[in-house]
């Protein structure tokens, strides 16, 4: 049986490394902010594997996925053999399912044990964790942001053995910091001078917020909030302006706004 915790704050005396807090502390600036969660956790517990997953409306999508660079990158496969195969099996389904309505920042991050032993599923266990080698999972389940959910997924190997005692209470001590530093990043990219890259935040974020949108009304906001203009965005979703203009007032018509400053309002 899987083990759980809630997490509030790193316990007293949890000495960390400075210079893998001050890279942690610079995730935002970054395309792939877990890739420096990564890289904080091994200088804490040795980890092979990071995946971070969203939950809307309880169904995951992977964000991102990285290994330390000392085998092939699985995550990406692994992830879409357990969205279509074994998701309803895994109890951190459960508790985003259930904690969907109820996501708060101030909300005490929930963590989640698998060892390989505890897969409930025999499909899920022998196909992905037995089949590439993976001995355990130790999920951080929490909101960064009002009714956004998502999930830091950390997995080990054979090379590095099963999730000792010793190392899950050290990872646990990093749960917090690690849901703040995410947070932090999730904040940073949504005001990037990167235009492709706040556009993509800002979709994910309306995705989240405004579930009513259709794909091209969101698409069609997320550059309207990063200032592109109605030719721009026509050029660069390859359609007319007048459709542009006719999806802008559909869009602003379901959020109850009426300009740009109003859907800045809503986005943040």
């Amino acid at each position: 049986m899987a083990s759980t915790w809630l997490l509030d704050n790193p316990p007293a005396g949890h000495m960390l490394d400075a210079a893998a807090v001050a890279r942690l502390l610079d995730a935002g600036d970054g395309r792939a902010p877990a890739l420096e969660m990564l890289d904080f956790v091994n200088h804490v517990v040795p980890v092979e594997y990071i995946s971070l997953v969203e939950y809307v409306d309880g169904v995951p999508s992977q964000v991102e996925g990285h290994s330390t660079g000392r085998h092939q990158n699985i995550t990406a496969e692994c992830f879409s053999l357990y969205k279509s195969r074994f998701r309803q099996a895994d109890e951190l389904t459960r508790l985003a399912t259930r904690r969907v309505g109820e996501a708060s920042v101030h909300a005490p991050v929930t963590a989640l044990l698998y060892d390989v032993a505890d897969i409930p599923d025999a499909g899920w266990r022998d196909q992905i964790f037995v089949g590439r080698q993976l001995t355990g999972r130790l999920s951080f389940l929490y909101a960064p942001l009002p009714r956004t959910l998502f999930a830091i997924n950390l997995y080990r190997d054979q090379h590095d053995g099963k999730f000792e005692e010793a190392d899950v209470q050290r990872l646990l001590g990093l749960a917090p910091i690690l849901k703040s530093a995410h947070r932090n990043a999730l904040f940073a990219h949504l005001a990037s001078p990167d235009t492709s890259l706040r556009g993509r935040e800002i979709e994910r974020a309306l995705q989240r917020t405004a579930p009513l949108l259709s794909p091209r009304e969101r698409a069609v906001c997320a550059r309207i909030a990063c200032g592109i203009g109605i030719d721009g965005i026509a050029a660069e979703l390859c359609i007319a302006a007048s459709t542009v203009a006719t999806l802008r007032k559909r869009a602003y018509a379901k959020l109850a706004i009426h300009g740009r400053q109003q859907l800045l309002r809503f986005i943040h």
